[in-house]
């Protein structure tokens, strides 16, 4: 996958979370999916299937993408805001083409 490639899906899953943060999203458009296949040198494809649904508090996303050759890497996160303790909690999980998975959390709390 090129670099042009990556960044198309870094910046439309960045488009997909700020909307899902602010409410810029509609009550109707509570879930999103979409595949997208690039096609680079020597006509190798790779693609991207993503799907996002709005929850009570946050969100949930997961995604795969598959490269040449089949071997494909994934990620589920999801994102929470507790608004008793103005807390945002990100959760993330990476799987490579090896099977290995690293996974992690990140807190931030808001304050005055």
């Amino acid at each position: 996958m090129n670099l042009v490639t990556r960044g198309t899906f870094a910046l439309s899953s960045l488009v997909l979370a700020a909307a899902l943060l602010t409410g810029g999203l509609s009550s109707d458009a509570l879930a999103y999916k979409r595949q997208s296949t690039a096609t680079g040198a020597g006509g190798k494809t790779a693609t991207q299937d993503v799907n996002a649904n709005r929850t009570a508090t946050g969100y949930e996303r997961s995604s795969t993408t598959t490269g040449p050759g089949g071997k494909s890497a994934s990620t589920e996160s999801s994102g929470n805001f507790d608004k008793a303790t103005n807390t945002w909690t990100k959760d993330k999980s990476v799987t490579g083409p090896g099977g290995k998975t690293k996974s992690w959390q990140k807190s931030t709390t808001v304050t005055k």
